[in-house]
């Protein structure tokens, strides 16, 4: 709704207000005092009924969080019925506020007090400011009073909170005012429905609207597999977006067009776990046209890698994926997650070197928590920590406290719930044990299952740059062979990081079509080595022969592919002994 729209819809709520306190209610507009008060009997038994209704949300509504610091406002919070049940105002006021009956006990209903902010909010059920003359009575006409409904966690109407300032407050201001009172009153909300459902999973669905950029938020609770059982919309008007629309009985697994956002219960539980006996499911072959199908033409030890890898992951094993600088370790996890269909809402990656990361691995390990208590059917939650290595001394700690509750909850055996966790280091195994940043019982709880990838230098060169400029490319340029030789002899010390700026460098310096020899870096083209191919090629028939002329065998001597081998015998003319 634009501002427009809001303005006149507001100003017909109060033309409304004033006709019925003039019309019905047989209201003066010139009385002086015209708010009367409860005694203190009625007031305590009221605070007694509110707290009941309100439970520990009270945080929500606490003076410090929503009065401006250094501030001339008051603020109230009231019943249902429009009477103040607490009231905060400055020190040095706060007498100049109870005069006009803005005290605890003052009844601010429309049938006594008139057109005011508490009344309309409270008959509107949104978000308002009654500023100046749009009060009924004369007297409250140098006060603005910013007002919110309070509603709990099934939409009941159980008070209202206020914040009243001088009427000449700028309208920035006053809309500062009603964001305040808009996220506080959410949260209270929020706080009330996860307190109500404290013994099921809870969750926030959020979507926007393409053209408006509305946001439009639901809370849902549901039972212990993930199916919806009550909704709540956060918003108070009469927009019904689509995705929003009958909720209850559907599975959060099939909400593609929300974003969830899972919560835990308010009290936790006892934990429950649902352990499968049986064996995960891993097809025996891999996917030729799935993600880890690109690493497998690599060569080196991938193939034997990625078979250890895909049968791990199935188990939910924590792996612990290792790399040289600039390799691709982040790849190989997504990969692994993609090939066994792990994809899902639950998943989560977090890079440990990124800012705020100590908060984001903390609320990151609490959602894999509480899915291990409360799974979700059909939904297997991941969680990938890259560049481990630079994990904090506090994140340490939480992290190995994590891994050793898993382990005890889960063993040995097979979880379909359990998280899969995945770890990645831009350092060698090795290298990891030497250096001292990582706490040693949290290394080897970290590093239960290894998989060191092979550094690029070690992998087929060449077949792999093939595949890089085939990307996305409809005809993907060409490398000479000079050019292919000086690139499949080069260290790659910066590994596939190194590569693809060395070939987008080639690109852009040549033709665009043929990657020659004059289009390489210096580091490359001015540097003399001994071809690591033609080394290979002078072991080629000592290694056919102690693999008995097993090509596969022999393959695996080498650290090159089959397909490589027998390019190589062909082009030496070997034959098999007969």
């Amino acid at each position: 709704m634009m501002a427009s729209e809001q303005n006149e819809a507001l100003r017909a709520l109060v033309d409304l207000s004033k006709a019925r306190s003039t019309q019905q209610h047989r209201l003066s507009v010139g009385t002086r005092a015209p708010i009367l008060r409860l005694q203190g009997t009625e007031i305590a038994q009221r605070r007694e009924q509110f707290q009941d209704l309100i439970g520990g949300a009270a945080s929500e509504l606490d003076r410090s969080t929503l009065l401006p610091v250094k501030s001339r406002y008051c603020l109230l919070v009231t019943d249902a019925e429009g009477v103040v049940l607490e009231s905060y105002a400055p020190d040095g006021v706060e007498s100049d506020f109870q005069r006009s009956g803005l005290a605890v006990g003052g009844i601010w209903n429309e049938k006594l007090a008139g057109t005011n902010g508490i009344s309309v909010a409270l008959t509107a059920g949104r978000v308002l400011t009654v500023s100046g003359d749009d009060h009924f009575y004369r007297c409250f006409s140098r006060f603005a009073c910013s007002s919110a409904p309070l509603t709990d966690a099934q939409n009941n109407l159980i008070g209202s909170v206020t914040l009243v300032g001088a009427v000449g407050r700028r309208p920035d201001e006053i809309g500062l005012c009603e964001q305040t009172l808009h996220r506080a009153t959410r949260q209270f909300q929020t706080r009330l429905f996860r307190n109500f459902h404290s013994d099921k999973m809870t969750a926030r669905l959020m979507s926007r609207d393409p053209e408006t950029r509305r946001c439009f938020e639901t809370l849902v609770a549901c039972d212990d597999r993930g199916a919806v059982v009550f909704s709540l919309p956060l918003w108070r008007d009469n927009a019904r977006p689509a995705q929003h629309q009958n909720l209850v009985g559907r599975h959060l697994s099939d909400l593609h067009d929300l974003e969830i956002s899972l919560r835990g219960p308010a009290r936790v539980p006892p934990r429950r776990y649902f352990v499968n006996a049986a064996a995960p499911h891993v097809p025996a072959r891999l996917n030729k046209t799935g993600p880890l199908a690109g690493f497998t033409y690599q060569g080196a030890t991938l193939p034997k890698l990625i078979d250890r890898a895909r049968k791990l992951a199935a188990y939910r094993v924590p792996l612990l994926i290792c790399s040289e600088t600039g390799g691709d370790s982040r790849d190989f996890a997504k990969a692994i997650i993609a090939d066994l269909g792990l994809i899902s809402p639950t998943g989560v990656t977090v890079d440990v070197s990124s800012p705020n990361a100590a908060e984001t691995v903390a609320d990151a390990l609490e959602a894999m928590r509480f899915l291990g208590d409360y799974p979700v059917d059909r939904v297997s939650p991941t969680l990938v920590l890259q560049n481990i290595e630079r994990l904090s001394r506090p994140t340490q700690t939480r992290l190995k406290q994590f891994l050793e509750d898993d382990d005890r909850a889960n063993g040995d055996r097979f979880n379909e719930d359990r998280a899969l966790v995945l770890f990645t280091s831009d350092q060698p195994w090795e290298q990891l044990q030497e250096n001292d940043h990582l706490q040693p019982d949290l290394l080897y709880l970290i590093g239960q299952s290894v998989l060191d990838l092979p550094p690029l230098r070690q992998r087929e060169v060449a077949d792999i740059i093939r595949a890089h400029l085939a990307h996305d490319r409809a005809d993907p340029p060409q490398v000479s062979d000079q050019a292919m030789t000086l690139l499949c002899d080069y260290e790659w010390p910066g590994n596939q990081r190194e590569m693809r700026a060395v070939l987008r460098e080639a690109l852009i310096c040549g033709n665009g079509t043929m990657i020659n020899v004059t289009d390489l870096p210096d580091r490359i083209r001015n540097r003399p080595t001994t071809s690591k191919r033609d080394l290979a090629r002078h072991s080629l028939r000592d290694a056919l022969n102690s693999a008995d002329w097993n090509v596969t065998k022999a393959a695996q001597l080498l650290g090159v592919s089959r397909a490589t081998i027998n390019r190589w015998i062909a082009s030496e003319g070997l034959q098999r002994p007969e």
